[in-house]
């Protein structure tokens, strides 16, 4: 998150969207709200976050299940990798990005094969952002045949009726803008129900390390990503964005956008540990 990112964006639209976003989710009866309007909640979230999820994750704002010796940037690429793969894409094949974020995954995607991909987001900021570090040229919309991908659910394990299991819920929803967790089986029905027939569908296998690992810290080896979610690198963190808010460095509202983070980690952390939840939910369906 560079000084000149966090310049771009004003005080009062900071704030503005901080608000609207808390608002969603002050009581359990917001849920249908939160539905209506979807729009502005991940309008919002994504222009508050964005700049957060690149300086702390990079520019594939996924997870991966990690194996000893990987490095978190690492396991992100090899299931990039995955995904290309099960989708036999080859040259001039043409892809639709849905979610694209600001394209980390777009960009490797062209690159190992040559695909014409077009990245689709909701959020005008990132695609502000994707512009600025740069698009591939071998990139244009076309629906798909078919659709893969990973999606983020809750498992078999989870309880409806287990107060803890609804509290971890509750915080991956808040702290990710979501308006409220599926779980594979309801995943799997939406994509029936809007004409997709279900060529594969998993969980992917976790590996050596948990996917959930850099948002506790902890690695064997020294790494800048260790530090910062190390509780010494949050703490520092954290004092860092409520310095600079207080020194008009950035934005009114950076320290609340953080707390909303916040909530997510420690609700992803708690759905990994229970098995409740898993973010790599893969899919491959084909338009019937």
């Amino acid at each position: 998150m560079t000084e000149k990112t966090v310049l771009k964006r004003s005080s009062n639209a900071v704030q503005k969207e901080v608000s609207s976003y808390n608002e969603l989710y002050q009581d359990s009866t917001s849920i249908d709200k939160r539905k209506n309007q979807y729009k502005t909640l991940i309008t919002n979230y994504y222009s508050l976050s964005t700049d957060f999820y690149e300086y702390g994750w990079g520019q594939s704002f996924h997870f991966a299940n990690r194996f000893r010796g990987e490095t978190l940037a690492e396991s992100i690429q090899r299931h990039e990798s995955y995904l290309t793969l099960k989708m036999n894409l080859k040259p001039g094949d043409k892809v639709l990005d849905i979610g694209c974020g600001v394209g980390g995954p777009l960009r490797r995607i062209a690159y190992l094969t040559g695909a014409h991909i077009t990245g689709l987001t909701i959020s005008e900021y990132q695609v502000q952002r994707a512009k600025t570090i740069g698009i591939p040229a071998n990139c244009q919309f076309i629906q798909g045949g078919s659709f893969a991908g990973y999606d983020w659910c809750l498992t078999d394990i989870y309880d409806k009726e287990n107060p803890i299991h609804n509290e971890t819920k509750r915080l991956i929803e808040e702290g990710d803008a979501l308006p409220e967790l599926k779980t594979t089986h309801q995943l799997i029905s939406d994509l029936k129900s809007v004409g997709f027939t279900i060529e594969e569908n998993q969980i992917i296998p976790e590996g050596d390390i948990p996917w959930y690992q850099p948002l506790k810290g902890g690695d064997s080896f020294f790494s800048l990503n260790n530090l910062r979610a190390s509780s010494i690198g949050r703490w520092l963190t954290r004092n860092m964005v409520w310095f600079m808010e207080k020194t008009w460095i950035a934005a009114q509202g950076s320290i609340e956008t953080l707390e909303i983070l916040e909530k997510a980690a420690v609700g992803l952390v708690r759905g990994g540990e229970s098995g409740i939840f898993t973010p790599y939910f893969f899919f491959l369906a084909r338009k019937s």
